[in-house]
């Protein structure tokens, strides 16, 4: 059991950008690991009895740890296989923080408002799934009557893109594939799977087009079988946390403070448990899941706000 307890496994599900991001940076690391498949929609008994509530993909999991958000999950990756070519050689894991707000803020909610706008097909139950997530109606109408202006804005993030490429470098920081070229390709394969008119946009930008086509070739890594989300649980019952690497307070909060994190999430619940670490950017915790055996949860602070209870 303890090599499966020390795999690596993805909570994911296939159509997902963020996962993706995860997937072509495992590839670029190189370690083996497994995905768990969830629904793109709730319920997700599996994922939220796992994880306290959380609802978001991709989380990783190596055997009782628990890892929220992907741009983290890339951190922890090379915190883990530093032997392992380098996530952040050319970007640095600062820059790569400041350019991931871009590629999942401005240049993600962008290509949101174009597939959804028209360039995909949704049903009824995933427009009230992300209504209930962000607190607020969904409303692919709105997205429509925005497309001239979403299409324009597409077109200035392809321009900035192939103004880095124009040189001939390879990668978007040179001549090795990074976390930055991870966090775009994800977010430029997501505009390909509509029907073709964010496609289109992408494809008047043929540098682009063949860097995309170059981070397309790294693919996935070492895959293997898929695990079920009952087996993942229980690794994660049978498995004891890894210790910490540091732990600390971050002058307000210390460890073995009993916290409360409320996610941003609208449909979230507040997940409470024991402090272990937190500084500027990060947390750890142990929670409050009578249901599991002992887990350790980190995450960004980013992801909701934390309060002592």
């Amino acid at each position: 059991m303890s090599e499966i307890a020390d795999s690596l496994i993805l909570h994911q599900y296939e159509v997902s950008p963020f996962s993706e991001k995860v997937r072509v940076a495992l590839a670029i690391k190189g370690p083996s690991w497994q995905a768990c498949n969830h629904p793109s929609i709730m319920p997700k008994p599996e994922l939220v009895a796992l994880t306290g509530g959380y609802r978001r993909i991709p989380v990783l999991q190596v055997g009782a740890d628990l890892y929220f958000d992907s741009q983290f999950i890339l951190e922890e990756l090379e915190r883990r296989f530093p032997q392992a070519p380098p996530l952040f050689a050319g970007s640095g894991v600062g820059l790569a923080r400041a350019l991931s707000q871009w590629t999942d803020g401005a240049l993600f909610m962008g290509l949101v408002g174009l597939l959804f706008g028209g360039d995909w097909t949704v049903d009824q139950a995933f427009l009230d799934d992300r209504s209930a997530l962000m607190g607020r109606p969904f409303d692919p109408s709105q997205f429509a009557a925005a497309k001239p202006a979403l299409k324009l804005q597409l077109r200035q993030h392809l321009d900035m893109l192939d103004a880095q490429v124009a040189d001939g470098r390879a990668f978007l920081t040179g001549e090795r594939p990074d976390a930055f070229d991870a966090s775009v390709y994800c977010q430029i394969l997501f505009a390909r799977w509509g029907k073709g008119e964010a496609a289109a946009v992408i494809d008047g930008f043929p540098r682009v087009c063949a860097w995309a086509d170059r981070v397309k070739a790294i693919g996935h890594g070492v895959r293997g079988a898929d695990v079920g989300r009952e087996e993942a649980i229980a690794i994660a019952n049978s498995a004891k946390p890894a210790p910490l690497a540091t732990a600390g307070g971050d002058g307000s909060l210390a460890p073995g403070d009993a916290v409360s994190i409320r996610y941003h999430d609208a449909n979230s619940p507040p997940l409470e448990g024991e402090l272990l670490s937190i500084d500027l950017h990060r947390l750890s915790l142990r929670p409050k899941l009578p249901e599991l055996a002992d887990m350790h949860i980190h995450m960004p602070r980013s992801v909701g706000d934390i309060r002592r209870v």
